[in-house]
């Protein structure tokens, strides 16, 4: 066998993965669709009372589109980052290890097929949930608000992809998102039980340690510079900063995920109780 990466053998293990977890999938799917709905359904319920006021539609439909993509782009961000801390779900058992490790492909494959899973197919996922939930509150919404029928799909993704209007602003909160979905893989990869809850409480430590050297950085005066740097709007001092900060999310989401697949390599069928080494 080839150890290069072979596309055909990548899709089969991805077809192979799918068709073994289509029940988990689709689960998936179901639990945030409802979610979704309910939260739509009480949100009609809450305006039904004002739909007389035309003059008001206006405004009644702008905080309607405004509550329901806040509530999909805070769910979406908890969805990815489970499905990444959970990318080795499928390893559980020492059944579940020897059927995925005895796949004739190469390791390589086996993670990008798992990353792909849980990436790409968690943007599905939700993109289902999203249609199936708009689906079901414009049905609802004949019985409860008659005269006031929106579609919640376009203007949701229409929020809530393009985060801001300044490209320093979604360069900087994108490569933070791209760091924060590495470490939640690295924490799936490295933790074999509870990997989403321990994932987490590893990333409030590391956050708890990094604010503690800072303030004491601080106390010490060894960052008394970052207040004569005069940072302003436009400036070649804030390209620089942005690129900076950016890169460095960057390189550790790299890092994290090259370090994630590593430990994949040495995951074997029998190992630790805890973690995957």
């Amino acid at each position: 066998m080839k150890k290069n990466l072979d596309l055909n053998r990548l899709g089969m293990v991805i077809r192979w993965d799918v068709l073994n977890n289509w029940t988990y999938n689709l689960g998936v799917i179901a639990g945030l669709a409802i979610c979704f709905s309910i939260a739509n359904i009480i949100r009609l319920y809450r305006i039904s009372g004002f739909i007389a006021a035309s003059h008001e539609l206006d405004a009644m439909t702008d905080s309607y589109k405004e509550s329901a993509y806040m509530l999909f782009g805070f769910i979406s961000f908890m969805v990815i980052y489970v499905l990444a801390s959970c990318i080795f779900r499928n390893m559980k058992t020492k059944l579940q290890r020897e059927s995925f490790l005895m796949l004739p492909a190469t390791n390589l494959e086996k993670y990008v097929a798992r990353f792909l899973v849980v990436t790409v197919g968690g943007l599905v996922t939700l993109l289902g949930a999203l249609v199936i939930s708009d689906i079901i509150q414009l049905i609802f919404s004949f019985f409860i608000t008659p005269g006031f029928h929106i579609s919640l799909t376009w203007p949701v993704l229409s929020h809530t992809i393009p985060i801001a209007n300044s490209w320093q602003t979604i360069l900087e909160v994108y490569s933070f998102l791209i760091f924060a979905h590495s470490f939640a893989t690295l924490g799936g990869a490295f933790y074999r039980k509870f990997p989403v809850l321990l994932t987490a409480c590893t990333g409030l430590a590391l956050c708890l340690i990094f604010g503690y050297i800072i303030n004491e950085l601080g106390k010490a005066g060894w960052l008394d510079f970052v207040g004569t740097l005069h940072i302003e709007e436009g400036s070649s001092a804030q390209y620089i900063a942005v690129f900076t900060s950016s890169a460095v999310f960057l390189a550790l989401a790299a890092f994290n995920y090259w370090a994630s697949y590593k430990l994949f390599t040495r995951m074997q069928v029998i190992c630790n109780k805890w973690i995957n080494i």
